[in-house]
């Protein structure tokens, strides 16, 4: 990214002159991760110190995404008021250029994401002791925060998650007969909604800055929503997010912990049965996501290979579901 462009070092230079005052950019660079945005780092320096930042940007030509990061910024402002560890926003807005799309500056915070070296690297061994809580903690208190807090924020209250993941697929026209059988497993077997809450919506490994006494914050808001609370906590499981670990959550402890500690915190008692369903949901939320960016890609909607590549992973979310379920009916 050149400085003449939008979102450039001329371009953030101005804006956070607004905010910081006059201000220096330098060591803008673009980050790797992130399917839907483009992620960049850069250094602030005004007068009186300098600043490690993180700017986000929705991906150019994602039309459906618009707007999600501005959006963002707004909820991490309510969640860091309600006891979430997230990044502090420093400005968030429109570029207001042809082709606006929308942006997210926030402070940079210490910490790893990559989940094949949070899960093997002995240098977050120690994290790794006590991350099963940790997360369980974040999510209780994302899910006690107040609906009322998010008046103006355009958010999905999804009381049927069966209807609107299915609404989404038939969409797609693209149909498979795995995720045709997973549907009527998951319709025949569905347990009651018991209650509506904020919800994250991709709370997982990747989503999630370790540093190395634990989760250090909560990442990626993108998809937040109003829905179940126990859609959180069945995605940490999905077998996708566990990264080719053998423990059955995140890759690092077991469903036993997840509910005791999740238990503890927020005071909802979890089955090992409604978790096992929202984990098999969310293999197939999972797998229509990859049938959706696949479809992106090929349309021309986006040139991304990262995204055609995350296109292709539909296959392992067919094996997943079988695999899942014939576990639970064995």
């Amino acid at each position: 990214m050149s400085n003449d462009t939008v979102f450039g070092a001329d371009w953030l230079e101005l804006r956070l002159e607004e905010i910081l005052g006059i201000t220096e950019v330098s060591k803008l660079i673009r980050l790797s991760g992130g399917a839907n945005r483009e992620t960049w780092s850069f250094e602030a320096s005004t007068k009186e110190k300098c600043q490690s930042l993180i700017m986000q940007i929705d991906r150019d030509g994602m039309d459906r995404l618009n707007g999600t990061c501005e959006r963002e910024s707004r909820i991490l402002q309510i969640a860091k008021l309600n006891g979430v560890p997230v990044p502090t926003v420093v400005t968030s807005g429109f570029s207001g250029a042809p082709g606006s799309r929308s942006f997210s500056i926030t402070e940079k915070m210490q910490g790893e994401t990559i989940a094949r070296k949070i899960l093997r690297d002995t240098q977050w061994q120690k994290a790794r002791e006590g991350l099963i809580h940790d997360m369980a903690k974040a999510l209780a208190a994302i899910h006690k925060i107040d609906k009322r807090r998010f008046v103006g924020i355009e958010l999905s209250d999804i009381r049927d998650p069966l209807l609107s993941l299915t609404s989404i697929y038939e969409a797609l026209n693209d149909p498979h007969p795995t995720f045709d059988f997973a549907f009527r497993w998951l319709r025949a077997n569905q347990p009651e909604i018991s209650e509506s809450t904020f919800v994250h919506g991709d709370f997982r490994l990747g989503n999630l800055l370790i540093d190395s006494s634990g989760l250090n914050a909560v990442l990626d808001w993108e998809i937040a929503q109003f829905g179940d609370p126990i859609q959180d906590l069945g995605w940490m499981c999905v077998r996708a997010w566990r990264f080719g670990n053998d423990q059955r959550v995140a890759g690092i402890g077991s469903y036993h912990e997840l509910i005791d500690s999740y238990g503890q915190e927020s005071g909802r008692n979890v089955s090992t049965t409604t978790l096992l369903w929202w984990e098999i949901f969310g293999t197939l939320r999972w797998g229509i996501i990859c049938l959706q960016m696949g479809g992106d890609f090929r349309k021309g909607r986006t040139n991304s290979l990262e995204i055609a590549a995350i296109g292709r992973r539909v296959a392992e979310n067919e094996y997943d579901l079988l695999q899942a379920i014939r576990e639970v009916i064995k």
